[in-house]
C-alpha cells in the first residue's frame, strides 16, 4: 500500500523548505571571494580583462548552441499536442514550484541514460527529461514529478544565472564542492515539493541506484543503511571533492525530510578533510570558462612551439650526428662513384616493402613502430635495416663505399594532413656524388 505523507496541500514539505539549510550561506561565502576577485582583476587589468571575458562568452556561446540546436531539432517538444498527459504533469510542478512562465521542456532519447537536466541558452531556460526515466517511471508516474521538480529547482534558485558570478570561487577546495553539493539538496527539496508521496520520491532515487527494472525490488531502508558506510577516509575524501552527494545520502534525506524528520549525516574522516584541502575542485560547471581559457593557454604555450618544430622538421632534411667511430680518416677511398650510386640505389629500392609496411603500420595506428616485432617481418628482411624514432629507416651502404661503408642512408617519413605518408631519402656523412640524386643534400 503507498505510504502518503502529507504536509499540507497534498505535499510532502512546503515552499518554505524547499532550500537547503547550508545553500545560502555557502553562496555567500563564494559570492564574496570571486566578487573580489572581479574587481581586483578588472581594475588592475584597467578593464582590458573584460576582452577576455566576452572572448571565451562568445565561445562558450556558440558551443553551447551546438547542443541547444540539437536538442530543437532532435528532441521533442513537450506540449499541449505533443505528450499532452506529460505537459499537464509538468505544468503542474510548475505551479506547485510557484513558476510563473515555464520553461521549454523536451523529451530526449539519451541511448538508456537515466537522467534529467536543465539548461539556460541566452535568456531562456530549458528542461530536458530522457526518455529513459519517463519509460522507468511509467508504473509510478508521480515519481516523475521527482525529476521535473529537481530540475526545475537549478533554474527556480538561478543556480545557471550564478556561474559567472561565482566562477572565480567554485574551484576553491572544500567549498566550492560543497555548494556543488548542497544545490543538488535544494533540488531534490524542489522535487520533495513535487511529489504526492514519500514513497514515489524514494521511488525516482532508487532509479537512478537500481536502474529501469531492479528499482521495483529494491530495499529503500536497506539502501539508507549503507550511508554508514561513506565515513571512511577514501569514500569521505572523494564526497568532498565531488559536486554530487553520494546516492545513499540523497535517498536518505529525501525520506526524512519527507517524514518530518532531521536527517543527520554520517560524520567525515577528519583526514579526508585535511587531504581535500589540497585539491581544488576543478570538474565544475560554474569554472568551466576559467579552466577553457587556462586549458587554451596552456594549449597555445605547448601546441605553438611544438607545431614549428614540427614543420621545421618535416620540411628539412633529417640530419643525424654520426657516431665518434664513424669519423672518416684524412684520406677516404671510394672504389668506384658509379658503382656506389648504383648499389645505394638498389638498396633504397629494396626496402619499398620496409617503408610499405610502415606506412600501413602507421595509418592504422596514428603512431610509429618503437618494436621491430610488431611488423610481422621475416629475419631476412629485419637484417637490412635500422628503425629509429618516429618511423625513421636507416641503412648502411656496404663495402661498396669504401671508407665510406659504416655511414647510413636514411629514409624519414612525411606525413600530410590526410595521413598520406612520403619517405625522403637523406645521409649524414657520405658525400652527394656516391648517393642517388633524390638522397642528395
Amino acid at each position: 500500500m503507498e505510504q502518503v505523507v502529507s504536509a499540507g496541500n497534498d505535499n510532502p514539505i512546503q515552499m518554505t523548505d524547499t532550500v537547503y539549510s547550508k545553500e545560502k550561506s555557502l553562496f555567500t561565502i563564494l559570492a564574496i571571494i570571486s566578487g573580489l576577485i572581479w574587481a581586483v582583476l578588472i581594475i588592475a587589468t584597467k578593464g582590458l580583462a573584460l576582452i577576455y571575458v566576452l572572448m571565451f562568452f562568445i565561445i562558450y556561446l556558440f558551443t553551447h548552441s551546438a547542443f541547444i540546436s540539437y536538442l530543437k531539432g532532435t528532441a521533442v517538444e513537450i506540449s499541449p499536442e505533443q505528450f499532452p498527459d506529460l505537459h499537464k504533469q509538468y505544468l503542474a510542478c510548475c505551479e506547485r514550484l510557484e513558476i510563473k512562465e515555464p520553461p521549454r521542456a523536451y523529451l530526449l532519447a539519451a541511448d538508456g541514460m537515466l537522467n534529467a537536466l536543465a539548461t539556460r541558452f541566452l535568456r531562456r531556460n530549458y528542461i530536458v527529461l530522457f526518455s529513459s526515466i519517463v519509460d522507468a517511471l511509467e508504473s509510478d508516474k508521480d515519481a516523475l514529478n521527482f525529476y521535473i521538480g529537481h530540475e526545475l529547482g537549478h533554474i527556480r534558485r538561478n543556480h545557471i544565472g550564478k556561474e559567472p558570478l561565482l566562477v572565480f570561487a567554485t574551484w576553491l577546495p572544500l567549498v566550492g564542492a560543497a555548494y556543488a553539493r548542497a544545490c543538488e539538496y535544494t533540488c531534490d527539496l524542489h522535487g520533495l515539493r513535487c511529489c504526492n508521496s514519500l514513497r514515489s520520491a524514494t521511488n525516482a532515487v532508487a532509479v537512478l541506484a537500481a536502474g529501469v527494472e531492479q528499482w521495483k525490488r529494491m530495499n529503500v531502508d536497506q539502501y539508507i543503511r549503507q550511508t554508514q558506510e561513506s565515513s571512511g577516509f577514501w569514500m569521505s575524501f572523494h564526497e568532498l571533492n565531488s559536486s554530487y552527494p553520494w546516492l545513499t545520502k540523497r535517498m536518505a534525506r529525501v525520506q526524512a525530510t519527507a517524514q518530518g524528520k532531521m536527517y543527520a549525516a554520517p560524520s567525515r574522516s577528519v583526514f579526508a578533510y585535511l587531504f581535500s584541502l589540497f585539491m581544488p575542485r576543478m570538474g565544475t560547471a560554474g569554472g568551466g570558462i576559467i579552466i577553457l581559457a587556462a586549458i587554451i593557454g596552456v594549449a597555445a604555450a605547448v601546441a605553438i612551439p611544438a607545431y614549428k618544430e614540427y614543420q621545421e622538421k618535416m620540411g628539412a632534411e633529417v640530419s643525424y650526428e654520426a657516431p665518434t667511430d664513424q669519423t672518416p680518416a684524412l684520406t677516404l677511398t671510394v672504389p668506384d662513384t658509379d658503382a656506389a650510386v648504383k648499389h645505394i640505389d638498389q638498396l633504397h629500392q629494396s626496402l619499398t616493402p620496409i617503408t610499405d609496411t610502415l606506412t600501413a603500420y602507421y595509418q592504422a595506428n596514428k603512431a610509429w613502430p618503437t618494436e621491430l616485432e610488431v611488423l610481422g617481418l621475416t629475419d631476412a628482411q629485419l637484417a637490412t635495416f635500422n628503425l629509429y624514432t618516429d618511423g625513421i629507416v636507416g641503412f648502411v651502404g656496404g663495402e661498396t663505399l669504401g671508407d665510406y661503408q659504416d655511414y647510413e642512408v636514411y629514409l624519414s617519413p612525411q606525413v600530410d594532413e590526410q595521413d598520406n605518408v612520403t619517405w625522403v631519402c637523406s645521409s649524414n656523412g657520405i658525400p652527394d656524388e656516391y648517393l642517388p640524386v633524390d638522397c642528395q643534400g
